[in-house]
């Protein structure tokens, strides 16, 4: 049943004080009867279809970051499979709280969605202390896709293996730093995990933002960083940095020739993000089945999905209750992760 139609049934008509049910005429009755089938059509016709008007997704990173091309990717063809423009806006700032708390204090219409991702709704809740509750108030829409993480070396460093970087670590404890875009962010989270099952004691550098992290491996000025293929594959096509290893437990159809890290000295070495849409809690559930249907149909599109595979990402989409499942594991993962690397909230 479509989200807006109106349940019907008999209709019960109170007789007029000066006409008897009985003594009711034959054309009356037909005119009743002809009023009350149209009653629910006239209803439903009257009912604002969604959306009405351009529908705006938030990224909260800065522009060029990982979430925010993955939704430029999707939204043109959401767009034309909801009949009106899908427009990406960028509110970054404090690891993407800014902006994911203006989604969660947002009108539940639909209108306003945000791109969660495992930082903002897995590691944050961990990790800092927020005026939001990243189950409690939002409304999960779908996944979009998955994406590795890639660990990344100054072409100048003598090393040329994950295996080359553990003896390196192990040698010289403190001496490797690690950047990332601040405290409690994935590239933080995976060079700490990678310290914590190597053994080892590595130099974490947070930046304002993992771009610039990326600039200082690039120039030299630290060692190595973790970030997502994503934003790292034409620097790797390039020669301007080294990969060492990547997150996921398979290698990629891009990179064939570049290992995983599990296979590289560190057995069960896994860390991929995850990238979602996500509406404030109490969004009606009309609105929500739309947005998702057409978030499915645009990562169902061959254009949409060469794209991101093109960008290293796997189009993976889940529907609202298995997206929301993922959410609760992952925040239940991230607790343990961050316990095991001594993070605590702020």
């Amino acid at each position: 049943m479509s989200a807006f139609s109106i349940r019907s049934g008999p209709i019960a008509t109170a007789p007029h004080p000066s006409i008897r049910p009985d003594a009711a005429s034959p054309r009356l009755g037909a005119a009743l009867l002809v009023a009350g089938a149209l009653m629910p059509c006239v209803a439903h016709a009257q009912a604002p279809a969604f959306p009405v008007k351009p529908v705006r997704v938030l990224s909260p990173f800065e522009p060029g970051g990982s979430n925010d091309g993955v939704i430029r990717l999707v939204a043109p063809r959401m767009g034309e499979l909801l009949g009106q423009q899908v427009i990406v806006e960028n509110r970054p700032g404090a690891g993407g709280v800014i902006g994911t708390e203006i989604v969660a204090r947002a009108a539940p219409d639909g209108y306003l969605s945000l791109v969660g991702t495992t930082s903002t709704h897995a590691i944050n809740p961990n990790l800092r202390k927020l005026s939001y509750d990243a189950e409690r108030d939002f409304t999960p829409i779908g996944l979009i896709g998955v994406s590795p993480y890639v660990m990344l070396v100054n072409p100048a460093l003598p090393v040329r293996s994950v295996r080359d970087m553990i003896e390196l670590a192990r040698r010289k404890p403190g001496a490797v730093e690690y950047g990332s875009g601040g405290i409690g962010t994935p590239g933080h989270l995976a060079g700490a995990v990678f310290a914590r099952m190597t053994g080892t004691e590595l130099t974490h550098i947070p930046y304002k933002s993992g771009a610039s992290s990326i600039t200082d491996v690039v120039a030299g000025r630290i060692s190595m960083v973790f970030t997502t293929m994503l934003v790292a594959d034409q620097l790797i096509e390039s020669g301007r940095i080294r990969a060492l290893g990547v997150t996921t437990m398979k290698r990629l159809p891009n990179f064939p020739k570049l290992p995983t890290v599990d296979e590289s000295g560190l057995p069960g070495y896994e860390f991929t993000l995850w990238l979602g849409l996500l509406a404030p809690a109490r969004t009606p559930e009309g609105p929500v089945n739309r947005l998702a249907e057409a978030l499915a149909g645009s990562l169902r599109d061959k254009t949409t999905q060469a794209a991101l595979a093109g960008q290293s990402v796997e189009a993976l989409f889940e529907p609202p209750a298995v997206f929301a499942e993922r959410i609760r594991r992952e925040i239940a993962n991230y607790a343990k992760v961050t316990r095991e690397a001594g993070l605590k909230a702020q």
